[in-house]
């Protein structure tokens, strides 16, 4: 299998752009009229074996309700059950099952749609959004949801500058945040001080205000800091969205339960979701997670290339499908620290010489890592934004460094990074021992491959790299508070469209990771990034939204903040007892998208 064969152009993906939302993702499409044949039409699988998603059928099989999924979950469990707090997927797997927002994406079309809300309207100057919920809706505790779950969250809880947050960023536009404003118990707006390309999705998730506003008036923004660490009692923790926390075990494992009071009913107004509970087994690595699967011990498997030999010609003996989703969104990166706060001369004087960022990319095998990590099931990446997207800068390919050990050397040797005394291993210009380390999540044996075959390359130019698997929730904490780290091999969700990073990519965003929450840009190459966000997303202009995300990708393949490595060709195994499979290779719209509807056949 040729890895540069695996384009997996999706056009149902460039047709209509997906959004990471903070909701579960969970689509209920409308009825649609049968589609002609040519575009039902599923086309071949990369490789034997696999089932290729159908996602042209347009409507969702009736299920029963019932029965439970186990499933693995990479590393030690959550941080927190606090949706407010959450920062990582050992996280945000958990509590985006505690949540719905207001407008989601269809699973099939990837169109937005009403979720919660029983209608939407956006002014005609595309800078006011109204919305009406539902009836009736209630928290897991029976208490009604209402307008001011949203407008009393944002503005007193999101916006407060002393919680700790991710979301706060997504919602500064136009050098402000916006406006929420209450109208009655069913109805608000968001207002925001620019065209905004994705307004609707600011609608979020509501905020349980029968807890946090006595909380605030009692404790402050300390007493939402603490709220529902590892150590509450779960049952407590309430829910508008599909489940419930029935247990924790911690390190072990968490069991979740149908929420009693959740909203959404199939087609024939059988409550969802189908499922009774849903078992997440905390798991160290991912052999482990593979052995579990053929075990029969757990229900569904994120496949990696490396697994593909193992479990292709078990399917029918063990009961098992592999599907293929399509290529993914995820991506896997080496940043490199260039935050004074967290970092001293001279290694900072390092990472902030673009000559060496860039000499360290040329190190970056992409074929190899492809090839004896995922067995050829992979694609190069160059870039934040998936090929299929858009907003994908053709010109990515051509412009991003390549592998080039022999480059690498060079361009060390012009800045006077060479072996001074002999020992085999380059100091800088100064004279001081080039030394540096490369963290990535323990257990993720793909992250730990690609950082022992980098630290080899840098080797093999004389370069001292130490790879370092540490804790996954040890590993985000450094991104998110001001530790000292040198270079961090990570990744992020990602989406087709971009917007989802506006605390990612911006100087001032908390995930900005080089050096994050900067009142100003510190850095030139910073200025021209807030520049080029602003016109990317402050219009609904197609074309001035891939000039302005162009104009990003340009700068970040230039000035190399991060360096790519490569995004995998999502196969996901379910056992093939359950129905209603039509996962999406993009976050939210995976695993999470089809939960809702998944059910014991």
């Amino acid at each position: 299998m040729k890895r540069s064969t695996l384009s997996l152009l999706m056009v149902v993906l460039t047709a209509s752009v997906a959004l990471l939302f903070f909701g579960c993702g969970q689509a209920q499409p409308t009825a649609t009229t049968a589609q002609p044949e040519e575009v039902r039409q599923v086309r071949e699988p990369v490789a034997p074996g696999l089932t290729v998603v159908d996602h042209g059928v347009g409507d969702w099989e009736i299920g029963k309700r019932g029965g439970r999924m186990v499933m693995g979950q990479l590393g030690e469990g959550p941080r927190t059950f606090n949706f407010i707090l959450a920062a990582e997927t050992s996280t945000t797997d958990i509590t985006d099952l505690l949540g719905s927002g207001l407008v989601t994406r269809n699973q099939f079309t990837l169109e937005y749609q009403p979720h919660m809300a029983e209608s939407y309207e956006i002014s005609a100057d595309e800078k006011t959004i109204t919305v009406r919920l539902l009836p009736d809706l209630k928290w897991s505790d029976g208490t009604a949801i209402t307008s001011r779950d949203w407008v009393d969250g944002m503005n007193k809880v999101i916006f407060n500058e002393d919680v700790q947050t991710n979301m706060r960023d997504a919602y500064f536009i136009g050098g402000e945040y916006a406006t929420f404003t209450y109208i009655d118990d069913r109805t608000f707006s968001v207002t925001v001080a620019e065209v905004y390309a994705a307004l609707p999705n600011l609608l979020g998730r509501p905020f349980p205000m029968h807890i946090l506003g006595p909380l605030l008036d009692s404790q402050g923004a300390e007493g939402v800091n603490t709220l529902w660490g590892i150590d509450t009692d779960v049952t407590q923790v309430v829910s508008s969205g599909p489940f419930v926390i029935a247990s924790y075990s911690p390190g072990e494992r968490i069991t979740l339960r149908r929420n009693p009071n959740y909203f959404m009913r199939d087609a024939a107004g059988t409550q969802l979701p189908y499922l009774d509970e849903l078992v997440m087994v905390f798991t160290p690595d991912q052999d482990t997670l593979l052995q579990n699967f053929l075990a029969r011990q757990t229900d569904m498997l994120g496949v990696r290339g490396a697994d593909y030999a193992s479990l292709v010609n078990q399917q029918e003996a063990l009961g098992f499908k592999i599907y293929e989703v399509g290529e993914s969104t995820n991506t896997n990166f080496i940043t490199m620290n260039q935050n004074p706060e967290t970092m001293e001369s001279p290694k900072i004087d390092w990472l902030m010489n673009r000559q060496f960022r860039t000499a360290l990319a040329h190190l970056i095998d992409r074929e190899t890592l492809i090839n004896n990590l995922e067995f050829g099931f992979g694609y190069p990446q160059y870039s934040f934004v998936p090929r299929f997207s858009p907003y994908y800068w053709e010109g990515a390919d051509e412009a991003a460094p390549k592998y080039d050990p022999v480059r690498a050397a060079e361009i060390l040797d012009s800045i006077g990074f060479v072996d001074q005394n002999g020992d085999g291993f380059r100091q800088d210009d100064k004279g001081n021992p080039i030394s540096l380390v490369i963290e990535t999540n323990a257990g993720n044996r793909t992250r730990e491959g690609i950082i022992t075959i980098f630290a080899q390359e840098a080797e093999n130019i004389g370069l001292r790299i130490t790879p370092r698997p540490i804790d996954f929730n040890v590993l985000v904490g450094k991104l998110l508070t001001p530790e000292p780290w040198d270079l961090i091999l990570i990744g992020l969700t990602g989406s087709v469209d971009p917007i989802s990073g506006a605390n990612v990519y911006p100087s001032r965003g908390n995930l900005h990771m080089v050096e994050p929450r900067q009142e100003s840009p510190r850095q030139d190459w910073q200025r021209r990034v807030d520049e080029a966000w602003i016109v990317a997303n402050q219009t609904t202009n197609e074309d001035q939204r891939k000039r302005g995300f162009q104009t990003i990708q340009e700068i970040w393949i230039e000035e190399l903040p991060w360096a790519y490595t490569f995004t995998p060709l999502v196969m996901t195994a379910y056992a093939e007892r359950f129905g209603n499979i039509y996962p999406q290779p993009i976050a939210g719209f995976d695993w999470k998208g089809i939960i809702t509807r998944i059910y014991e056949k």
